[in-house]
């Protein structure tokens, strides 16, 4: 029989939230998980940009990442930003459009460019990208240390809604809520490696 505390696996993180709303045991009581911890990586590989080709538009990307100590995933510390899109605003379908645009192809496009000296860049899913979430800010945004100008708006993910395969999940960080879109919508993307 295996028991709980003989499994090697890692403990499911904290929230962030610190707060005790209403005088409830809530999680501002009890903070259960790990703390989340980052490194940040700005030297060698990680100094400069990348320039990243889209739909003949040219991303002049930062190459810094963040490392997840707790989830082992490495994010590059920017999401897709800058005049890529079809509003160029940084916001790319889920779907390729009949530009050439979207999520996929932007991801492999920073794959193609070698986006921090690796090739093994992919859309975060649904749980990957909750993992970054801080409950203790009102937006939900990522820590501001470690991901400063994360966007508060619609976030994608690499999942899809299976009750509406038309649709994907994504995260709105202005809340942290989760809601599926229609795939065609334009929102922003981030790019993780590892896991």
């Amino acid at each position: 029989m295996i028991r709980v505390s003989d499994r090697p696996f890692y403990k499911l993180l904290k929230t962030g939230q610190t707060t005790q709303y209403g005088g409830y045991n809530d999680d501002g009581l009890y903070e259960m998980g790990v703390a989340k911890e980052y490194d940040v990586l700005t030297l060698g590989v990680y100094s400069g940009h990348t320039h990243i080709i889209l739909n003949a538009l040219d991303e002049d990307h930062s190459n810094e990442c963040v490392y997840d100590r707790r989830t082992q995933l490495m994010w590059s510390r920017t999401p897709c930003h800058g005049h890529l899109g079809p509003a160029a605003d940084g916001k790319l379908p889920w779907t390729t459009n009949v530009n050439g645009e979207g999520i996929f192809a932007y991801c492999a496009a920073a794959n193609a460019a070698l986006l921090a000296g690796y090739a093994d860049w992919r859309v975060p899913n649904l749980f990957e990208l909750l993992s970054i979430a801080d409950y203790e800010q009102p937006t939900g945004l990522p820590d501001g240390v470690a991901f400063p100008g994360w966007p508060a708006g619609v976030m994608w993910s690499a999942t899809t809604n299976m009750l509406v395969i038309t649709e994907a999940f994504y995260i709105y960080f202005n809340g942290a809520f989760v809601y599926p879109n229609i795939k065609t919508s334009n929102d922003f993307v981030s790019l993780v490696r590892g896991g």
